[in-house]
C-alpha cells in the first residue's frame, strides 16, 4: 500500500501501526488491521479488511465508534472491490484504497481509478503466502476452525495476505471457510495425505535464490536446508561433512535486512575461507522446522527443477 501511494501520488507518504487498537471492542478488531497514514502533513486512519465481510450500513455505525477514539478521517483498504461496491462507497462519501487499482480520498481531493480487477482465479502455482498458509494447516491445524486474524498472528503475515491466500486455497478446494458469528473461520476438511495429493501440482519451490557467503555463527544458527537437510533427515550423518559446506535457509525479508552485512564468496575461487550456501526463501523456513532442519514438504519442493521425477517419492519418504 505504501509503495502504491508513493508511486501514484508522487508525494511523501508515511505509514505506521495505530497503537490504540486495544481501546476498540473485539468485534472491531476481528480480521482487521489499523494504520496511521500521513500524506503531506495530513493524517488519516486506514483500516484493512476483506470486502466480502463489509456491510456499508454496519460500518457507518462502526466508524462512529472508531472516531470517538481516533478523531481522524477513516480510509478503508480492500484487496479488491467490484464496480457496484465502488459506486456505493463513493456515494456514501467513504474514503477507500485498493492497492494497484483505485484510490478515493475526498478529504484530500483525490479520486483515481486505474481499472477494475476481475475476481481472482487460482493459477497453476500457489503464491508463496498461500502455500505458507497451507503448510500451517497441514502441520499445525489439522482439526478445528481458525480465524484469519489468528492465522495472521501465528504466521506473522498481514491480514490482507491471509485473506488472499485463503481465497486461493478455497478456489482449489484445499481449505474451506465458514461463518461463525461475524467472523470467517477457516478449516481443512480433508486428511493430510489427501490435501497433499490434491495440492502437489500447485506447490512451488520455496527457494527464490541461492548464494554463497562467509560462514558466521548467526548464519549457521539458521535451519539446515538443501542436500544437507536431506542427508540429515535420511539419517546419513551430519550432511555438512560429506558436502564440504553448510546449507542454510533464510526468509527473504530477513535476508534483505542483513544482506549488506554478509560477505559473498565464490566457491570456484575460494580455497581457505569457510563458507555457507544460503537459500533465500519466499516464506519463513523456521516456522515448521524441526531439529534445526527445514520442514520435509518444503525441503522436497526446494529440489524442483533438479529432480522433478523424484518429487512425489521424496515427499512420501520424508
Amino acid at each position: 500500500m505504501e509503495s502504491y501511494l508513493k508511486y501514484t501520488l508522487g508525494l511523501h507518504v508515511d505509514i505506521r501501526a495505530w497503537m490504540d487498537t486495544d481501546t476498540l471492542p473485539d468485534e472491531l478488531r476481528e480480521e482487521r488491521e489499523y494504520y496511521l497514514l500521513e500524506i503531506c502533513g495530513i493524517t488519516c486512519l486506514v483500516i484493512t479488511m476483506p470486502a466480502s465481510e463489509f456491510q456499508m450500513s454496519v460500518f457507518l455505525k462502526e466508524r462512529q465508534q472508531i472516531q470517538e477514539r481516533c478523531e481522524l478521517p477513516v480510509v478503508i483498504c480492500f484487496d479488491r472491490i467490484t464496480s457496484y461496491q465502488r459506486k456505493c462507497l463513493i456515494e456514501g462519501g467513504q474514503a477507500f484504497i485498493v492497492p494497484e487499482n483505485q484510490l478515493f480520498m475526498p478529504f484530500l481531493g483525490i479520486a483515481l481509478q486505474e481499472h477494475f480487477k476481475a475476481a481472482a482465479v487460482a493459477g497453476k502455482q500457489l503464491t508463496a503466502m498461500a502455500q505458507y498458509i497451507l503448510l500451517y494447516f497441514i502441520y499445525d491445524k489439522v482439526g478445528g476452525y481458525h480465524s484469519k486474524l489468528d492465522i495472521s498472528k501465528d504466521l506473522d503475515i498481514s491480514l490482507m495476505n491471509v485473506t488472499r491466500g485463503v481465497q486461493e486455497l478455497e478456489e482449489l478446494g484445499l481449505l474451506v471457510t465458514r461463518k461463525k458469528g461475524r467472523s470467517s473461520m477457516v478449516t481443512m476438511n480433508m486428511e493430510r495425505q489427501t490435501i497433499l495429493d490434491k495440492a502437489k501440482n500447485y506447490l512451488r519451490n520455496p527457494v527464490q535464490k541461492r548464494l554463497y557467503v562467509k560462514a558466521e555463527d548467526w548464519i549457521l544458527a539458521l535451519p539446515k536446508a538443501g542436500m544437507e537437510a536431506k542427508l540429515v533427515k535420511a539419517g546419513l550423518g551430519g550432511g555438512k561433512a560429506s558436502l564440504g559446506h553448510a546449507i542454510r535457509a533464510i526468509e527473504k525479508r530477513e535476508y534483505l535486512k542483513c544482506a549488506d552485512t554478509m560477505t559473498s564468496i565464490d566457491p570456484a575461487w575460494n580455497t581457505e575461507e569457510p563458507y555457507i550456501e544460503l537459500e533465500v526463501w519466499r516464506y519463513n523456513p523456521t516456522r515448521f522446522s524441526g531439529k534445526h532442519t527445514v520442514d520435509s514438504i518444503s525441503l522436497s519442493l526446494s529440489f524442483l527443477g533438479e529432480d522433478d521425477n523424484a518429487l512425489e517419492l521424496n515427499i512420501n519418504e520424508l
